[in-house]
């Protein structure tokens, strides 16, 4: 027996290096398989740039400065250590890729960001802000001139950049926005002003202390005509830090995380700006004072211009990933050493790991983050390709960044929870994590918005591509109830597919009928937006379960696979269970219902073996992460 921890210490990479936890051998204690290999796994999860990687890797491995945390830290230390280590990352960057491969090779900025290894997450939002918002607005919405221009003083920090689109009175509703930049033919200036309180730019990050330059999203107005929303590049700080005439800048203060973040408010007031820093790529003003445009009418002009930073909700999408494979890593493998109460032997204590409950709440977030995981690889393959099919990017990314952010919410809530007290602790990283990430549900694009675009494309393309009429399965269908059918692949593709294509129709004929009725189709659609929402879930669920099963099948090696079709059954049998959708409308029998519920808890059962390998291929390092990811006992003796 003694041969027997042995190996399970072992196997679990020495999460119990000290025995004292241990009086007596349990024969219930729960073992860990490791019948597949984690490094060949995290190859597939992550296949792109394979150099750059394992060279980051070993930065990261090396590194002290930028593993520094901010916690306890004043708003002024925080802020000083987040600029400085911001500073650093964008020298690390900078050694591998330029800005022009958010445009050309996206896959290098992906595996940059995914292999953060930050314990201050306020770093990667400042160089989320500067770089992929202020320099993707460059590349994205600029002509080659301006990109030649500017690019190469973003990348040397000579030009420390913010993004101003956010307004106090407008956020989501980005057609409305109040600031506008006005055409001076005579002096060829744009002049800018915010015309009321509510047109401040609010919320802006880096603007409080240490941007210099901002990206302005303003109403154009020239010859008294308004021609919709355009991007300027403005300074807005002098060398000596002074604010620029013509803008005045307040500090947002303390917020309830990312306070390394240095968010302001900004007033423009007669802010002059040359006409070569209209970003012009999608529409200009010529020397003749007239503008122009290669894409009219103007709502698609906007569509273009907002649908160009769609990388930004990719991003998070993959941040959601990465923060939850770290809650999980850590959840996880302290479920396995930590103990509470007796078992049917009362010598022993059964570890937390072993409580249906306590697996309940933590497995099913590890099958959403494999499955999210892989629609981002998804993702970011169309966003690589030369000819991009901008349309299903654009919803894709919304569906994604939507989804991802509010499962990142629930994961770390659980994973916090799961660990106790221990999880309230800052150097767990847990409960931390999860207060940086709140923001994520709701910047880059509020979710029930990003859902309700989503359900928009749906509904649209329905019209052209009507879906097939809703069938409840036979009576002989709906009496089976044996694992392998609950279980199988054909059954759960074949209930996210009805219930998106009784969505489309059910949600078609809700607008209808309230358009029958005198509704105005806003308010139609204003009113139905519960529906609506749903709709955009479904297509979400669907989407990301077709993506999950094409890249489980095709992993070559058959242990890993059956672990991963594990994830692949428990991601949609929890989608079902929580969905009253399927037994509204008959998909499923009360019986299978209940069969269904069993299911879950037998899955994570099943998976808990697997499930120190499968969070240890998402690739952190558990000796990097918190104290109760490893040996918690040691690092509390007094």
């Amino acid at each position: 027996m003694e041969s027997t921890i042995r190996r399970i210490q072992i196997n679990t990479l020495h999460l119990l290096s000290n025995n004292d936890c241990l009086s007596e051998i349990d024969p219930q204690y729960m073992e860990i398989k490791q019948s597949f290999d984690a490094n060949l796994l995290n190859k597939y999860l992550f296949p792109y740039e394979l150099e750059l990687k394992e060279s980051l890797s070993t930065f990261w491995n090396n590194e002290n400065f930028l593993l520094q945390p901010s916690f306890g830290l004043s708003l002024e230390q925080d802020r000083e250590l987040t600029f400085n280590q911001f500073k650093k990352l964008m020298e690390l960057a900078t050694k591998h890729f330029g800005l022009i491969d958010l445009e050309r090779n996206p896959k290098k900025i992906a595996v940059f960001t995914q292999g953060y290894r930050f314990q201050n997450p306020s770093v990667t939002t400042l160089m989320g802000v500067h770089f992929s918002l202020f320099g993707a607005s460059i590349v994205f919405l600029g002509s080659e001139e301006q990109r030649k221009k500017y690019t190469e003083k973003v990348e040397k920090l000579e030009i420390i950049g913010c993004f101003s689109l956010t307004e106090l009175g407008h956020g989501s509703n980005v057609q409305s926005i109040e600031t506008i930049a006005e055409y001076d033919h005579d002096k060829e200036e744009f002049i800018i002003n915010s015309p009321t309180i509510t047109s401040q730019k609010y919320f802006i990050g880096g603007s409080a202390k240490n941007a210099t330059h901002t990206i302005i999203m303003a109403q154009l107005k020239v010859s008294g005509k308004m021609e919709g929303v355009h991007a300027f590049v403005a300074r807005i700080r002098n060398d000596d830090g002074s604010l620029v005439k013509g803008v005045d800048i307040r500090d947002c203060g303390v917020k309830m995380a990312l306070n390394g973040v240095d968010n302001g408010r900004i007033m423009f007031k007669d802010l002059h700006i040359p006409r070569d820093q209209l970003l012009n790529r999608f529409g200009g003003v010529n020397k003749a004072g007239i503008y122009t445009s290669p894409i009219n009418p103007a709502n698609k002009r906007f569509a273009n211009t907002i649908g160009a930073l769609v990388l930004g909700r990719y991003i998070v999408s993959i941040g959601s990933v990465a923060f939850n494979s770290v809650g999980l890593t850590t959840a996880i493998r302290y479920s396995f050493s930590r103990k509470q109460f007796q078992g049917s032997d009362p010598k022993f204590e059964k570890q937390l790991i072993s409580y249906s409950s306590h697996r309940k709440r933590l497995i099913p977030h590890l099958a959403n983050t494999y499955a999210t995981h892989f629609s981002n690889n998804y993702l970011l393959d169309l966003l690589s390709e030369k000819e991009k099919k901008e349309k299903e990017i654009h919803i894709l990314a919304s569906a994604l960044k939507a989804y991802s952010s509010w499962s990142t919410r629930d994961c770390l809530q659980e994973c916090r929870e799961a660990c106790g007290g221990q999880g309230f602790l800052s150097e767990n990283l847990i409960g931390n994590f999860k207060s940086e990430t709140e923001i994520y549900t709701t910047f880059e694009g509020d979710n029930i918005l990003l859902y309700q675009q989503v359900a928009k494309f749906m509904l649209s393309e329905s019209r052209k591509n009507p879906p097939t009429d809703y069938q409840q399965p036979s009576n002989e269908q709906k009496q089976r109830t044996d694992r392998n059918y609950i279980r199988s692949f054909d059954f759960l593709l074949e209930a996210l597919n009805s219930r998106l294509n009784q969505t489309i129709q059910y949600v078609t004929e809700k607008l209808s009928d309230s358009v029958s009725e005198g509704s105005a189709i806003m308010d139609a659609w204003n009113d139905n937006g519960t529906y609506i929402v749903r709709l955009g879930v479904a297509y979400t669920e669907k989407t990301i379960l077709d993506k999950f099963i094409a890249a489980v099948n095709n992993y070559p090696d058959e242990n890993t696979r059956n672990a991963l079709k594990l994830l692949v059954s428990l991601y949609v049998l929890n989608i079902i269970d929580r969905d009253n959708w399927f037994l509204k409308y008959q998909f499923i029998s009360p019986q299978q219902s209940e069969s269904i519920s069993i299911q879950i808890l037998e899955l994570c059962k099943e998976i808990v073996p697997y499930s120190i390998s499968l969070t240890d291929a998402l690739g952190f390092d558990h000796q990097r992460l918190g104290p109760i990811a490893g040996d918690w006992i040691s690092r509390n003796k007094f």
